[in-house]
């Protein structure tokens, strides 16, 4: 049966909740399907690392790989090899991640030598390490559904007060350069004493104007 590696890794975070993809996220998922982790070195190992190669008889393994699964009745491990930068034990880690949930290692104890099954690994460690923009925000919006909504709320009544805001300066459409005084009835030039340094004073809109209300100030703007 053909198995859709693309479905599969998608499948995989979501079923982990991996937000972002790191060497700790997956060494902690190893950890809830049953796995240790072990990082070997391949010139020298302390003595618990040693004797457990010995025991398992991974001595060429180690030789031969940056990292690699093992699995029987008693032992569940992933090795990877501790010389790896961070990025390098991120790529062998989500490459073993890809034997373990495409159920490789039900067949065989040690993986590395199946070429299909390599294939596949690296298929699955591809998706998981170059996710789409769509599938971060999408569960980034999931997993801060109730923030989100917050934002959005709070970004629509600011646009909302904006636009109001906009279509209220474009009411107030002015006619001239003309001033009035919150007591006066008449209006006048910027430079008139009767508003010149004045508080109380605000331009004429072309509303107030065709109102009837004020009558242009005899001394700044006298008629005839």
């Amino acid at each position: 049966m053909t198995v859709n590696i693309k479905k599969e890794a998608y499948c995989f975070i979501k079923q982990y909740n991996i937000d972002q993809l790191s060497f700790e996220s997956l060494k902690k998922v190893l950890t809830q399907q049953g796995y240790i982790l072990v990082e070997y070195n391949g010139i020298y190992n302390d003595e618990t690392v040693t004797s457990l190669l010995h025991s398992l008889n991974l001595q060429d393994m180690v030789s031969q790989s940056r990292g690699f699964s093992y699995s029987d009745k008693n032992h569940r491990i992933v090795f990877v090899n501790e010389d790896l930068s961070d990025e390098e034990k991120l790529v062998v880690l989500a490459h073993e991640e890809g034997h373990i949930y495409l159920n490789h290692m039900a067949s065989l104890c040690c993986i590395g030598h199946d070429v299909k099954q390599e294939h596949d690994a690296n298929e699955f460690a591809h998706y998981l390490l170059h996710q789409n923009i769509h599938q971060i925000v999408s569960r980034f919006l999931k997993k801060h559904k109730k923030i989100c909504i917050t934002a959005a709320c709070i970004i629509l009544v600011g646009l909302i007060g904006l636009t109001g805001i906009s279509v209220y300066n474009r009411n107030q459409s002015y006619y001239g350069e003309y001033y009035i005084t919150s007591s006066g009835q008449k209006y006048h030039r910027k430079d008139c004493i009767f508003v010149k340094n004045k508080t109380n004073v605000s331009r004429l809109t072309k509303e107030q104007y065709d109102s009837g209300e004020y009558d242009p100030c005899e001394i700044c703007l006298p008629q005839g």
